[in-house]
């Protein structure tokens, strides 16, 4: 698995040690199983508890992709401002995927989606006509912002974009506009360059399927995600339509800032 997802794993030596993370009582587990947790308690007892050993964090790669900052990629990068497997991803569905039925709605081999990835991270060049499958570059897209260490409109943002419902609905392009504006300008220039081009693709919904609604359902939590946790379903209404405004009023919202560079 991930060197991300292994970060996240708790090791634990007892079935007792769950009641810290689970409602213990009211799991249902197999009696064998606790008999085998009562015999290695009984094996265990008048020495010394169990050690278990974690392995450390490996280091990313220098030419690593995915799960690793912005920041990262950008210095490991001779300073361009957008990853690299964003702007392959984008460039190949801008010319070959615009008007693809259901674009970004279809899911794609996981191995072969951790195939590319590998590639990617080992910084070897993906050539996606290889694979046949224009959903690919589409899931690997998703798979990239997803994998951030933090989430492209950053944690700070998450409780402004939560408000976006109780904003009146004729001032809601204002205030999205404003909470962009507070972006750093790294994550202003990947969000703007990837808006554009959800735009566009928006542009094609009458042969693609996918309006700025139904992109919003697609990539919002690709976009932002709380700090701990993860996002309830109440959330989901103001986290879509944040997105859903974005991609519908991207010359709007994005129009009055400019960044060197980008």
């Amino acid at each position: 698995f991930s060197h991300k997802f292994g970060k996240k794993i708790t090791y634990l030596n007892y079935l007792s040690d769950l009641r810290e993370h689970l409602k213990y009582d009211q799991l249902n587990i197999p009696q064998e199983v606790i008999r085998h947790d009562e015999n290695l308690r009984g094996k265990q007892k008048g020495r010394l508890p169990l050690v278990v050993k974690v392995p450390p964090p490996r280091p990313p790669l220098p030419t690593q992709q995915f799960g690793v900052s912005l920041q990262y990629i950008k210095d490991k990068n001779k300073g361009e401002l957008i990853p690299p497997v964003m702007k392959e991803t984008v460039s190949y569905l801008k010319r070959k995927g615009l008007q693809v039925e259901g674009l970004f709605r279809r899911s794609a081999s996981i191995q072969t989606i951790k195939d590319v990835q590998k590639l990617y991270n080992q910084g070897k060049s993906v050539n996606f006509d290889d694979y046949h499958d224009i959903h690919i570059p589409a899931v690997i897209l998703k798979t990239f912002l997803r994998e951030l260490p933090q989430p492209l409109l950053t944690f700070e943002c998450y409780d402004h974009i939560l408000g976006i419902t109780t904003v009146e609905s004729s001032l809601r392009v204002s205030r999205c506009k404003q909470i962009i504006q507070g972006l750093p300008e790294h994550n202003y220039i990947v969000l703007k360059y990837l808006i554009c081009f959800l735009h566009m693709v928006s542009q094609e919904s009458i042969y693609n399927r996918m309006t700025a609604s139904s992109l919003a359902c697609v990539f919002g939590l690709n976009l932002i995600w709380p700090s701990k946790g993860t996002a309830s379903l109440s959330a989901l209404v103001p986290l879509n339509l944040f997105t859903e405004l974005l991609i519908d009023f991207y010359t709007n919202i994005f129009n009055s800032r400019t960044v060197p560079g980008e």
